[in-house]
C-alpha cells in the first residue's frame, strides 16, 4: 500500500502488535475522555460536531443516528473496559435519543433530524437511520434493548420493496441506496452475535442476496452506490459513482459474515480487495466512477479507518502481508488523522493538507470499530 508510510515502517512480526496497542492506547487515554467531555450538551446528547478550535457548535442541526453511533462507541468501550464511565455515558446517550427523537410526533419509528435545542427539524423516517438504532439496540446495556424488535418490524411493515430489500424511508424516495442495506447488515450480525437468535443471521442473509445480486458489480469489481426502484443502475453521473471506502467496508462486513454464519464470501471480499489496493500507494479516495477513474481525491477519515479493517479482515483470512498492511495504514492515521489530544482531522487533500471544516462526532464510530479490531486481529 504504502510509498508514503514505508518510511515509518516497523518490524515486520511485532509491527500489527505495536500499532494496535498504539491505538488502545490512544482511546484510553485521549479520544474517549476528550469526546464525553467536549461534545455532550447537559441533558446528555452529542452535538454534531465541533469546530476546529475544539468547542462545539450549539447551533448546528443534529442528526438524530450520530446518538445510536455514539452508544455504540461508548457500549463497545465499556465491553473492552476501555473507560470508566462509558457504561453511564453509553445509557445515557440511549435515554437521550429514545426522548428527543423516538415517536416525538406518536408515528412509529425515529426522527431523522433534530433542531439545535433538541426539538424535530426533519420528521422523515429513514431506513440508514434505523440500521443505526438497530445497533445501538444490539449494545447498549451488553443485553440488547427490547425496542429493536419494534425498530426491525416498523422497517419490514413500511419499508419493504416489492423488488427486494427495503425503501429509502418514510416518505420513500429515490435513488434507492446501497449504503443503508450494508449498515442493515452490520446490525443484523451484531443482534446475531449477541442473541444467537437465528431471525437475525436470516435477515443478515436476506442483505447478503442482495449484496450478491445487485450490490456487486461483477464486471468492475466494485460496490454500486444507488439504483432505480428494481434496483437497476441509477442515471449517471450518481449511478456511475463508487465510493472506495464502502468497497473495503463490505470486505470487513463479508469476513464478518463468514465468521458468524460460516458462508464463505471469499470470492467476494478479495475480488473488492484486489480492486481497491489496485495501483494505490497510500490513503484511498473518496470518490470515483466505476472505471477508477478519480472525482474527488480528498480522503475523509473513515475511508482510510475502513481500509485499517479491509487489511484486518483479509489478514484474518490468512493473506500474506495484510496485517502488515494494516499496520502502515495506522501509522499513516496517526501521522495526518488522528491528534494527540483524541481528536482528529476529518479530511486531507491530495497533497495531504488538511481541509476539513469541523471536527465530526459521528466518526468516532469507524474510528473505535478499527480500534478494537485491530486489538483482536492482532491477538490471533
Amino acid at each position: 500500500m504504502t510509498a508514503m508510510l514505508k518510511k515509518a515502517e516497523l518490524p515486520h512480526q511485532d509491527a500489527l502488535s505495536i500499532q494496535a496497542d498504539r491505538l488502545e492506547r490512544w482511546c484510553r487515554d485521549a479520544a474517549l475522555p476528550f469526546w464525553a467531555d467536549q461534545a455532550r450538551d447537559i441533558d446528555g446528547g452529542w452535538y454534531e460536531h465541533l469546530k476546529l478550535d475544539k468547542s462545539p457548535d450549539a447551533e448546528a442541526i443534529r442528526r438524530l443516528r450520530v446518538q445510536a453511533r455514539q452508544v455504540y462507541v461508548y457500549a463497545l468501550a465499556d465491553r473492552l473496559g476501555w473507560y470508566d464511565d462509558a457504561s453511564y455515558v453509553a445509557k445515557n446517550t440511549f435515554e437521550f435519543m429514545l426522548e428527543k427523537g423516538y415517536r416525538p410526533d406518536g408515528e412509529r419509528g425515529f426522527v431523522h433530524l433534530l433542531k439545535p435545542q433538541c426539538t424535530v427539524h426533519d420528521p422523515r423516517r429513514d431506513l440508514y437511520d434505523h440500521a443505526f438504532y438497530l445497533l445501538a439496540c444490539a449494545n447498549v446495556g451488553r443485553m440488547g434493548h427490547p425496542i429493536a424488535m419494534e425498530i426491525m418490524e416498523f422497517i419490514e411493515d413500511e419499508m419493504t420493496s416489492d423488488h427486494g430489500g427495503w425503501l429509502e424511508g418514510v416518505p420513500h424516495q429515490l435513488p434507492r441506496r446501497q449504503n443503508p442495506h450494508m449498515h442493515l447488515f452490520e446490525a443484523s450480525m451484531a443482534y446475531f452475535d449477541l442473541s444467537k437468535d437465528p431471525k437475525w443471521l436470516e435477515l443478515t442473509a436476506r442483505v447478503y442476496e442482495i449484496f450478491k445480486n445487485h450490490i456487486f458489480d461483477p464486471k468492475h469489481h466494485i460496490i454500486r452506490e444507488f439504483f432505480n426502484e428494481d434496483w437497476s443502475y441509477y442515471a449517471e453521473p450518481m449511478g456511475n459513482s463508487a465510493e472506495p471506502g464502502h468497497g473495503v467496508e463490505w470486505v470487513w462486513l463479508l469476513g464478518q459474515y463468514e465468521r458468524l454464519s460460516g458462508v464463505d464470501t471469499s470470492k467476494y471480499a478479495n475480488l473488492l480487495y484486489d480492486r481497491a489496493f489496485r495501483g494505490q500507494s497510500d490513503f484511498l479516495n473518496d470518490e470515483e466512477d466505476v472505471e477508477g477513474n478519480v472525482r474527488r481525491e480528498t480522503k475523509r477519515l473513515w475511508v482510510q479507518t475502513e481500509v485499517v479493517k479491509c487489511h484486518l479482515a483479509q489478514a484474518e483470512r490468512g493473506l500474506e502481508g495484510s496485517a502488515d498492511m494494516a499496520a502502515a495504514a495506522i501509522e499513516g492515521l496517526f501521522q495526518y488523522y488522528l491528534n494527540e489530544d483524541g481528536s482528529w482531522v476529518d479530511q486531507i487533500d491530495a497533497d495531504y493538507n488538511p481541509i476539513a471544516k469541523t471536527i465530526p462526532v459521528s466518526t468516532f464510530y469507524h474510528v473505535i470499530c478499527m480500534a478494537a479490531e485491530a486489538v483482536r486481529v492482532s491477538k490471533l
